[in-house]
């Protein structure tokens, strides 16, 4: 396993950023100003992470593992290097927001030790064009998680 920043020679790995958000035009518009990494297993790219950084907060914008690979703590190994990468660009706080229906998101960053600090009433419904469905539960509210750094 290995963990690499994706470069402009690199192919745009969709169907790993659709895992995590199905929006193309959504994706687009923070890809390219993100820190984008590649966890690499073999040639083959298994996961990807988009991060971005300002004044002293990093931003998960996306993260998602290959789902033949969910499970075998790659996506901790990708959390902990964001982590590292997060404490690099200085930052105090690292957040992340998923779905309200995101139930196996939200139990992996509570885990980890986020905390959720508040929610944007539905942001899923007035965001996207399409509805978003998870675990039967149709996405509404985003959910914004912290860690804070220093502990």
């Amino acid at each position: 396993m290995q963990i690499v920043r994706w470069t402009e020679n690199d192919v745009i790995p969709y169907d790993l950023l659709f895992l995590a958000d199905p929006d193309k035009d959504i994706i687009d518009s923070y890809f390219f100003q993100s820190d984008v990494f590649l966890l690499k297993l073999d040639k083959d790219i298994i996961g990807i992470v988009c991060i971005q950084s300002r004044m002293n907060t990093s931003e998960i914008r996306n993260i998602s593992i290959s789902p033949a690979y969910q499970g075998a703590q790659y996506g901790t190994s990708l959390i902990k290097y964001t982590m590292q990468h997060a404490k690099k660009m200085h930052a105090d706080v690292l957040l992340v927001k998923t779905a309200n229906s995101s139930f196996q998101a939200l139990a992996f960053y509570k885990k980890i030790g986020f905390e959720i600090i508040g929610s944007i009433p539905n942001y899923f419904v007035e965001n996207y064009t399409q509805p978003i469905w998870e675990n039967g539960i149709q996405a509404q509210d985003q959910i914004i998680l912290a860690l804070n750094m220093h502990e």
